[in-house]
């Protein structure tokens, strides 16, 4: 939840560091002392626009800091950061700088991040809901998904999104198939025809680089001739060759050994020279036998290498990838001839995954049908103590046709009708601020448990309402602040500030010529003068006091319901 606001040079606040506390806490203030400021500040750490206007005058930057506590595992914020691979801890920083021209930058545990990214975020976090603010229970997209918390669906919902799945996917596999099979036809006339010139060329790998090392070899044949048998006669042919001379060697050594051990060795060497010449000339003479230039036999190598070079341009690629190309289009000629198992394999497949969305599905709608009733009843109950007894509530499923959906067959909104003889209309369209207030209150009040944020905003829920309507909204406000949740709500009415844990007071000051708002906590002497003030005005009496501390003690010890 909300543990700290820091706010910087926005509007009318040069410097503010706010310390939030769990429970109901209420912010007044007379009109016009910056309570709006305040929550103006706060949504640009929610991902709101940011407006140039929100810049104090003659400052260059503004800049706002939610500091948050995280909820423990496994609420959505924290896998969202861990899905994003932001630091996680159990502190968690919200920044949002504006500068002039209402340039703003958003930051995340003070790493930069798109004001999309922020938003996402904060609306995990904080539920802000202002008489003309489009909040999420005026949202029709998460009609569902409170529907589904309320009733407790989460793990039929799972199984709804995963069978959808498997089915989608199934579905994309024939959709494949088919598309394939259509094209089939023109695509298999090309296979044939290129994989029997290439097979029909039977390249082998390594062919290439053995062809062009022939090719030299008879290109040459003429020098290749005369340096060997020029070599042979040096070793082996002319009167002073290279093996005599060493022989010659190795005998007038071997001949001496006897007298000195220190020769044996030598010997054995220059000997050893010898039989490696002797072997070199037989290697040479036998190359020799071999090497003819054949002009007919160099025509065929080119033109081999030729066509291996013309496939190679052909298909684009290099001669020792001919042979996997040629596997490959044989594999898929193969998989064409198979296509039609695959097809009627994927069908059945289909059939089987569509039945078992739809009956999970069906099971889904079942649960989803109970519970709205349930909730029905339950908001209708608690408009009754918001003195709403005669305004209807409807939750309507409204049935999709057509194919599968990840969240199941239908839609959701919720529909309220504030007066008798009015129609069930969209909650976005009720006008009343007072009765949309308190149906907001209401809704929120009965899925409490259900919505995961924890610290909720109201700016101004008691707009059009007073008396006993207002102290019944102020008790609203505080049960639903109950059980761990965090809620801040800005009020005119003294009946719904009396329920508040904490009490905030807005004031605006001059000091150097320059306007300031400031926020103070205030203490019980302090709470019962703020309470007096609003009920009484500027001239507090005596009386106006005492009706100030009864708000206070029947809010904290209110009477037992009749």
């Amino acid at each position: 939840m909300l543990r700290q606001l820091r706010i910087e040079n926005i509007a009318l606040i040069e410097h503010l560091e706010l310390t939030l506390h769990p429970g109901l806490t209420i912010i007044t203030g007379e009109t016009g002392a910056g309570k709006s400021i305040l929550i103006d500040a706060l949504g640009l750490t929610l991902g709101e626009r940011a407006d140039a206007s929100l810049l104090r005058t003659g400052t260059e930057q503004g800049r706002v800091t939610a500091h948050f506590q995280l909820p423990d595992p496994p609420h959505p914020a924290r896998q969202w950061l861990l899905e994003q691979e932001l630091d996680l801890g159990n502190d968690l920083f919200l920044r949002r700088t504006l500068g002039v021209g209402g340039r703003s930058r958003a930051y995340i545990n003070d790493h930069p991040v798109s004001v999309t990214a922020l938003a996402t975020l904060a609306a995990l976090l904080v539920d802000l809901h202002g008489q003309h603010d489009h909040q999420s229970l005026l949202r029709t997209e998460t009609h569902l998904e409170l529907l589904d918390a309320f009733g407790g669906h989460g793990a039929t919902v799972a199984a709804t999104a995963s069978l959808y799945k498997e089915w989608h996917t199934i579905r994309e596999q024939l959709e494949a198939i088919r598309r394939q099979a259509r094209e089939a036809g023109d695509r298999r006339n090309f296979l044939q025809f290129q994989l029997g010139e290439l097979e029909s060329a039977g390249v082998v790998s390594g062919e290439m680089a053995e062809l062009q090392q022939q090719r030299t070899r008879l290109a040459h044949a003429t020098r290749l001739l005369q340096a060997t048998r020029k070599a042979d006669e040096l070793l082996a042919e002319s009167t002073q060759a290279a093996g005599d001379l060493v022989s010659r060697a190795a005998t007038e050594l071997e001949n001496v050994q006897d007298l000195d051990p220190a020769i044996t060795t030598m010997a054995a060497t220059v000997r050893s020279i010898q039989y490696e010449i002797d072997a070199v000339v037989e290697t040479i003479r036998h190359y020799q036998n071999g090497l003819a230039a054949d002009p007919e036999q160099l025509a065929l190598l080119d033109e081999r290498v030729n066509l291996i070079r013309d496939l190679c341009r052909k298909h684009r690629c290099e001669a020792d990838q001919l042979p996997d190309l040629v596997q490959t289009w044989r594999n898929e000629l193969s998989a064409m001839d198979h296509r039609e198992d695959t097809e009627e394999n994927l069908t059945a497949r289909l059939a089987q995954a569509l039945h078992a969305y739809r009956n999970k599905a069906t099971e889904l709608t079942q649960l989803r049908q109970k519970a709205a009733e349930q909730l029905t009843r339950e908001v209708e109950n608690q408009l009754k103590d918001l003195y709403m007894a005669r305004t209807r509530v409807a939750i309507s499923l409204r049935p999709l046709t057509g194919d599968p959906r990840p969240k199941g067959y239908e839609e959701v909104e919720f529909e309220v009708s504030a007066n008798v003889g009015e129609p069930l209309k969209p909650l976005k369209q009720v006008a009343s601020g007072g009765e949309l207030s308190r149906i907001m209150l209401a809704l929120k009040t009965v899925l409490a448990d259900a919505v995961t944020v924890l610290t909720l905003v109201f700016d101004e829920v008691d707009v059009g309402v007073g008396g006993r309507v207002a102290s019944r909204i102020g008790s609203k406000l505080a049960e639903v602040a109950s059980g761990g949740r965090q809620l801040l709500a800005i009020t005119h009415l003294p009946q719904v500030a009396a329920w508040g844990e904490n009490h905030l007071k807005v004031e605006k000051s001059t000091l150097a010529d320059r306007t300031r708002v400031q926020i103070q906590l205030l203490d019980e002497d302090n709470r019962v003068e703020e309470l007096a003030r609003m009920l009484a005005g500027d001239a507090i009496t005596p009386p106006a006091r005492h009706n100030a501390r009864e708000l206070l003690k029947t809010a904290r010890h209110p009477p037992r319901p009749t």
